[in-house]
């Protein structure tokens, strides 16, 4: 659809930006002195290019700073936790080619949307740049395909480090590619629906809108306006959206398609982009920056496609823009999408061509071709462990003294996986590392996370979801394995009270090494990856988050639950021991609980209550003061207490544990029920 169909309309989301810019700016000023007062909380440098000299600001340890520099003192720009800026260096290219030959090697990356941290560990597993940031990807050619801005709240920091690397790419004989996206034509047009809220913070502290610091006369602006929209590059062409069918029916080449943006439409006014059919047709929903023709029930069809590519005479497509969860091809293998939801901050691909053979790389480093399959598998194999009626049997072959020697550091290492259950067994390689936070330093036997090759799950037709989360007993007894059953035991009383939460499944491992072998019984946690194809639900990764703004039925649920079974290891502060997850019908986010080792249900002798908490072993229950009404609390008693025998029915049939342990469970959840039967004494414990 036409993001902006009319003048009226056009008119109106003007009005409508430039109103929210003086209401954000208004309310960044009435925040900023206390944000300021947050020393996390930095951003810039934004650099303005003046007659003799060079007006910076930024803001460091939530100051805002705003100075001019002669150019003949301007040196380097460095400041904590903020980008180094070479102020000597301040100059990009303007004359850019828009097709290339000749070339070995490509990588491309699309719509990272402010997820710095994850864009760098892509460019340094891909081989793009070194631990140093600098370019080391030789005379090969990096294809940035747009969305820088927007949505996370690292946007300056990615295009300091891309302003750079053009720059560095040219002096080693290759080339960095930026296009243009939907959301940096926003942000230059003013624009601002989907900026980050530090962003509105920033320009209330630097009292200056928001595009004001892409202005005219600001470097990154100015070098932003320099992008191109298309560029093709050994025959395969690369764009942010997309050609439609209209656009192509403009019989524009691809320089003409770059000239008409650089000049004709990036910062002009919008009536006049509107007043010429062409300019109003590149701009709008149709255009290269915004097109989504090639996904859903209305997308185009093979011989529309084909004439794409035969009249820029190309033999692939490469876009952006459209979210998907993985790197894949379509029309053919004519079409590749690498949207692969970067914006999402948790994992992402890159797209390598070399030597005209196209493969994907991820995070981890692993390269894989792209494979057209007959159908695309739907299944991964974690679920099917889960689904499992037996208990699975994990064996795992590595040099398993050195991964606890070295269980700090979280270093993979190789190993040798094998899978069985009742209805299929496989052996695959892979990769394994220990994981967790406390239990690496408190366990013996730390939590372990297993990365399998994913071409061993495309040859046995999984989705490529290839890691599995563990945990194992904490040392080798059986009260550490009787612990580990209990906690495992919390996954299913939680499912009980939310039937929205993390699968587990037990399993029976062997680990085998060069010293002889272990037998344990651990179990299996639902990963973020399976947890969203099973439910349907997106996992956020928002850090800062309020219980007011969460589904509210669940939330009191939860901490009902974590007071049942005595567990303060959990917070909204940075999602502690929290998954935070939308669903698309509801319109509030659920948290949904994990990580229950701390609890007093579970009793390890490593956990104890953190200091600032008023009890002195986590066997007291205590209730975090989160907001609750008197309403919400006597209705999460009534159904707590509707839910008690089938609580203690759980807790029975868990005949992994010895019947002795089962009664002490039932026991342990008793004296919480109790309570709860005198509402006046459970609200003043509570300290309602």
């Amino acid at each position: 659809m036409h993001p902006y169909k009319s003048l009226c309309q056009q008119r109106a989301i003007r009005f409508r930006c430039c109103h929210s810019l003086l209401l954000l700016g208004l309310f960044a000023v009435l925040y900023f002195p206390l944000q300021a007062q947050q020393a996390d909380y930095f951003d810039g440098p934004y650099i303005f290019q003046q007659t003799d000299s060079l007006q910076l600001k930024w803001i460091e340890r939530g100051v805002p700073y705003d100075t001019t520099i002669a150019h003949a003192d301007a040196t380097v720009f460095q400041r904590d936790s903020l980008p180094l800026v070479n102020l000597q260096r301040l100059s990009f290219p303007t004359a850019k080619a828009s097709t290339y030959t000749g070339i070995d090697r490509i990588i491309a990356i699309s719509d990272v949307h402010g997820q710095y941290q994850l864009m760098r560990e892509l460019l340094l597993s891909s081989g793009v740049i070194d631990t140093t940031n600098n370019w080391a990807l030789g005379d090969g050619h990096l294809v940035v395909i747009g969305d820088n801005f927007d949505r996370g709240d690292e946007v300056l920091p990615i295009l300091w480090l891309l302003f750079e690397l053009e720059q560095q790419a040219l002096a080693n004989g290759g080339h960095l590619h930026l296009l243009l996206g939907n959301h940096e034509l926003m942000v230059l047009h003013g624009d601002i629906r989907y900026l980050h809220k530090k962003y509105n913070y920033t320009a209330g502290a630097l009292q200056t809108p928001y595009p004001e610091l892409f202005a005219r006369g600001s470097i990154l602006g100015d070098w932003i306006a320099q992008h191109q929209v298309a560029v093709s590059i050994n025959e395969h062409l690369f764009v942010h959206a997309g050609i439609s069918p209209e656009v192509l029916k403009l019989d524009l080449s691809l320089e003409a398609l770059n000239t008409t943006f650089r000049e004709r439409i990036l910062r002009q006014p919008y009536d006049a982009i509107a007043a010429d059919p062409t300019l109003d047709l590149l701009y709008g929903g149709e255009g290269p920056l915004w097109y989504r023709g090639y996904f859903g029930n209305e997308a185009i069809s093979k011989g529309k496609f084909k004439k794409q590519l035969k009249a820029y005479d190309q033999e692939k497509i490469i876009v952006g823009h459209t979210s998907q969860e993985d790197i894949h091809p379509l029309y053919g293998g004519k079409l590749i999408v690498i949207d692969c939801s970067i914006k999402l901050g948790v994992r992402g691909q890159v797209l390598l061509i070399e030597n005209d053979a196209v493969y994907i790389i991820d995070q981890d480093g692993e390269q894989l071709p792209i494979v057209m399959k007959k159908h695309a598998p739907t299944t991964s194999i974690q679920e099917v462990l889960m689904a499992s009626s037996s208990r699975p049997q994990l064996t795992i072959e590595t040099d398993f003294q050195q991964l606890l020697k070295g269980k700090m550091e979280e270093e993979y290492q190789p190993a040798e996986i094998s899978l069985r259950t009742a209805d299929f067994a496989h052996t695959l390689h892979g990769r394994i590392r220990t994981r967790g936070n406390m239990r690496k330093q408190a366990c013996e036997l730390p939590p372990l996370l297993i990365d399998l090759r994913k071409s061993d799950l495309d040859s046995l037709e999984y989705i490529r979801h290839d890691k599995l989360k563990l945990v194992i007993p904490c040392q080798e007894n059986s009260s550490y394995q009787t612990n580990l059953y209990k906690e495992f035991l919390i996954y299913d009383l939680y499912q009980l009270i939310n039937d929205h939460g993390i699968q587990t499944q037990l399993v029976d491992i062997e680990i085998i090494d060069a010293k002889g072998q272990r037998q344990l019984t651990g179990f299996l946690i639902e990963t973020e990856r399976d947890y969203e194809h099973r439910t349907g639900a997106q996992v956020l990764q928002t850090g800062r988050v309020t219980s007011s703004v969460l589904d509210r039925e669940y939330f009191v649920r939860m901490q009902f639950f974590q007071y049942m079974i005595a567990n303060c290891d959990w917070a909204l502060t940075g999602k502690h021991n929290l998954e935070l997850v939308k669903f698309p019908d509801k319109e509030r986010a659920e948290v949904i609980a994990y990580d229950f080792d701390y609890s007093g249900f579970v009793g390890n002798g490593y956990a104890v209550p953190a200091p600032s908490l008023p009890i002195k072993s986590v066997h007291e229950r205590y209730f975090f003061s989160y907001p609750t009404t008197d309403e919400e609390i006597d209705q999460t008693i009534s159904y707590f207490l509707k839910q008690e025998t089938e609580i203690y029915a759980t807790c029975a049939a868990a005949d992994y544990l010895s019947v002795k342990d089962r009664e002490k469970c039932q026991d342990y959840l008793r004296s919480f029920f109790d309570l709860l039967r005198n509402p006046k004494k459970f609200k003043r414990r509570i300290g309602r």
